[in-house]
């Protein structure tokens, strides 16, 4: 069978583009006539990728994969972030021909536990507390975290950079002119009563410290909630505390505090500008239309998949991230 540095060589390219264009790489960026030539070239010398050899074996194994959300149910249903990665992880399992369990933690019992017990691997999406980690590990080797990542040296993780995402929407707003900054933003609470500080607001305070456009008294936290972001709102507007800019968690958030602004006849982006995370498809049609940090969730559970995939099925030990980009979209509730 032909080698990539065959290919390579016929082409006139690096063997790491060849593998790359040929594993269908989305990141990597080629003219069509290159893409066109590395395929047929391929095709010609008899390549066949890692993904077709695999396939090739016609697997005689099913897996089952347990797909277990830190959140609940009725979360989920109000975050259209967490159900974004759940619709990437379930249609790529269908893909890949994995069955899946899906496990909400804090309904999770010694039933649900014991049948958790008999999966391949573990798919955990959100913020787990130390104790929880322990126990699916206790469960299996094979986890992937989405959304998290508690230990890169140990389980294999799919997030996004939450601290360049802060440290982007300071710049943007202290480029814009704006030296008061506020934030509005949320903690996850295990069980057992662990808080979990996000890094969102942890990164707003010390890089916002940094730059000197923050104060203690913007700082405005709760849950992770359009509820909470509608009464955190409130309450900033009661203690009329309002700061030049604002910085919101997640559009969920973002949702309430726009919801509260508008009752109370603040005019968005003209005596406050707003930017939040996710972009969510409501965003583009909220009033105003919200400016926030594009994250693609539904590819974070697609990537999840994959690399659940390598494991089992190239029995990988080396944890691996993946750092998912994000971009800043600018819509009217900010200038």
């Amino acid at each position: 069978m032909a080698t990539l540095k065959e290919i390579a060589e016929k082409v006139g390219v690096s063997p790491a583009t060849i593998s790359r264009v040929l594993n269908e790489d989305k990141n990597i960026s080629v003219k069509d006539q290159t893409r066109a030539k590395i395929f047929q070239t391929a095709k010609e010398l008899g390549y066949k990728t890692i993904a077709e050899r695999y396939l090739n074996k016609k697997i005689q194994r099913k897996y089952k994969i347990g797909v277990v959300f830190s959140h609940s149910e009725k979360v989920e249903l109000e975050d259209s972030y967490y159900r974004s990665i759940k619709f990437g992880i379930e249609n790529q399992c269908k893909k890949r021909g994995f069955n899946i369990v899906k496990f909400y933690y804090p309904d999770i019992d010694t039933t649900t536990t014991n049948n958790l017990s008999k999966v391949d691997g573990i798919l955990a999406v959100g913020w787990f507390s130390t104790a929880k980690i322990k126990n699916l590990n206790s469960i299996s080797d094979n986890i992937i975290f989405v959304d998290s990542c508690p230990d890169e040296e140990k389980f294999d993780s799919v997030v996004v950079d939450l601290r360049k995402i802060v440290e982007n929407v300071i710049n943007y707003f202290i480029k814009t002119g704006y030296n008061r900054i506020g934030f509005i933003g949320g903690r996850d609470i295990a069980q057992d009563g662990t808080i979990n500080i996000d890094s969102r607001e942890s990164t707003f305070r010390e890089y916002g410290n940094f730059k000197g456009v923050i104060s203690e008294k913007d700082i405005y936290v709760g849950n992770f909630t359009t509820i909470d972001g509608y009464n955190l709102a409130s309450k900033l507007i009661k203690d009329k505390n309002i700061p030049e800019a604002l910085f919101i968690a997640n559009d969920s958030m973002a949702l309430g505090a726009l919801k509260a602004f508008n009752e109370n006849a603040i005019n968005i982006p003209n005596d406050l500008s707003i930017i939040s995370v996710n972009d969510i498809p409501n965003a583009k049609f909220t009033f105003p239309s919200l400016s926030t940090v594009r994250i693609h969730s539904e590819f974070m559970g697609i990537e999840a998949v994959e690399l659940m995939f390598q494991k089992l099925e190239m029995n990988r030990d080396i944890p691996l991230k993946i750092l998912v980009p994000t971009k800043l979209i600018l819509r009217d509730s900010s200038k």
